[in-house]
């Protein structure tokens, strides 16, 4: 297959979340809220991951940069990100010293899911059909893969969870808030989790079902619809803060009891 077709929906990861991490990150710079820090922090993973499996197309897979450049994007994009994600809404809804457990606790996990992936065995035959997939199963199992299927878990649960759990809340309140009416922030949830659900999937699949050719373009889609929430959400009034909306979205952020 062509090389630019190939490099097409890994760009199209770079661009989206590029600039949603951009837009979370000036957010944090202008109100200085944790979970706006620990969605940055995620989404810059993203970012740097989708990066270096492109840097790893264009300087051949199999070659010494190659294997730095996957194994860079398999600890950040394919292990860490997904648990970070995550911490930005449970930060989001919790009260800052039970944020700060689950920081030093998700330190931990992911220094620790770092180096086991890090100093996992590389396939290198597998290595070198990766392009266009998620490269499942270049890694040979080890203890890097229950940290990853843990991480994974909790990331997709917290993000899942937290926007359920908002939406059913917002259901229980009036039709407007703010200037801007309840459906339409549940929409913005409801984005938020098939989102996030997407990308849980898009991995999924290529591992169990075998569909690696559409691994990037799940995640571009799952991204995407991530960033359509986001837009949603950033339209809320500014004049009132008080409704806390469970996802990396609000352009104004919401004011959290704490």
């Amino acid at each position: 297959m062509n090389t630019t077709l190939l490099l097409l929906p890994p760009l199209i990861n770079v661009l989206v979340t590029g600039i949603f991490a951009w837009m979370i990150l000036r957010q944090y710079l202008g109100r200085r809220r944790s979970y706006q820090l620990y969605w940055s922090i995620s989404l810059c993973m993203a970012f740097i991951a989708t990066l270096a499996y492109m840097a790893m197309l264009l300087a051949g897979p199999t070659s010494g940069p190659g294997v730095y450049f996957f194994r860079l994007y398999y600890a950040l994009g394919g292990t860490i990100m997904p648990s970070w994600l995550g911490l930005g809404s449970i930060a989001l809804v919790s009260k800052p010293r039970f944020t700060r457990v689950c920081v030093g606790f998700l330190l931990l996990l992911s220094t620790i899911s770092a180096i086991f992936v890090l100093d996992a065995t590389v396939d290198m035959h597998k290595l070198s059909q990766i392009a266009g997939t998620p490269g499942t199963g270049t890694l040979h199992p080890g203890p890097w893969l229950v940290m990853t299927i843990l991480l994974n878990t909790l990331g997709v649960v917290a993000v899942a969870g937290v926007a359920l759990l908002s939406g059913w809340k917002l259901l229980r309140k009036q039709a407007n808030m703010g200037g801007t009416r309840t459906s339409n922030i549940l929409w913005a949830n409801v984005f938020i989790f098939i989102g996030a659900i997407l990308n849980a999937a898009a991995g999924t699949l290529a591992r169990f079902l075998g569909i690696d050719t559409i691994f990037w373009l799940i995640m571009a889609l799952g991204w995407i619809i991530l960033f359509i929430g986001v837009v949603l959400a950033s339209r809320r009034s500014r004049g009132n803060q008080s409704t806390p909306i469970s996802n990396p979205a609000a352009a104004d952020p919401v004011k959290v009891s704490q």
